[in-house]
């Protein structure tokens, strides 16, 4: 089941819609992870556009005021869902693989700004991770670098990557080495440049799945760069 993740800063764009929906049949996308859709009513969008003529399965989470809001896209065919937990700042979508029989969990992240909101969400998905069996993916823009190198022309905050670092560790999750460039999020004028979007997986996924690559993809006019994880 191949995975992409993007902030994509509102998705009520046609532009951006054709382009991830290209980017879905390229890569032969099974679920995609959407980060800050500015939709404060879910239910009243229409994401197919995303998607295409495919059936899908969606679940969605509204942002509070303009930013944030959260949506999954799935293929039922290949990925059933059984259990779903919705928080601001995150999806957490569990179920069954058809082809491997596995169980997995895919978590949708969009981390808060302030630092001390994104601990408590690290606490709060750690929760999770120990309560429930099966896989582990966790995608998104976690808002978050690991160390000093991910940033360039910007703040690096040593105690924040700590926390970071402290959650991954603590969750037993670890990461492809990432393809494509070694940043994801560019500012507007060019000279920031972070690694804020990733793919963490749990020491199991990658044991079925050595061969599995997570690729940056060209970011169009977006400051974010989708992120691709291939695994079949």
């Amino acid at each position: 089941m191949n995975c992409l993740s993007i902030n994509l800063r509102g998705v009520q764009n046609n532009r951006k819609s054709d382009w991830i929906r290209g980017l879905k049949t390229s890569y032969g996308v099974q679920f995609l992870a959407i980060q800050e859709t500015k939709v404060q009513d879910s239910e009243a969008f229409v994401f197919n556009q995303f998607w295409g003529r495919a059936e899908y399965k969606i679940a969605t989470v509204n942002s509070q005021g303009r930013p944030g809001g959260l949506a999954c896209l799935w293929c039922p065919a290949v990925f059933r869902c059984d259990n779903l937990i919705h928080n601001r700042y995150f999806i957490v979508v569990s179920g069954n693989m058809f082809r491997s029989g596995c169980r997995v969990n895919l978590i949708n992240v969009y981390a808060p700004n302030d630092a001390a909101s994104r601990r408590a969400v690290w606490v709060e998905i750690l929760g999770i991770r120990n309560s429930l069996q099966g896989l582990w993916i966790i995608m998104g823009d976690f808002n978050e670098v690991r160390n000093a190198s991910e940033r360039m022309n910007s703040e690096f905050i040593e105690s924040n990557a700590e926390a970071f670092n402290q959650f991954i560790l603590s969750a037993g999750l670890v990461e492809y080495n990432m393809g494509g460039g070694s940043f994801t999020y560019i500012s507007d004028n060019g000279r920031k440049l972070s690694k804020l979007d990733r793919f963490l997986v749990c020491l199991g996924f990658m044991e079925n799945w050595p061969n599995a690559s997570v690729t940056a993809l060209d970011r169009e006019a977006l400051d974010h760069r989708p992120i691709v994880l291939s695994i079949s």
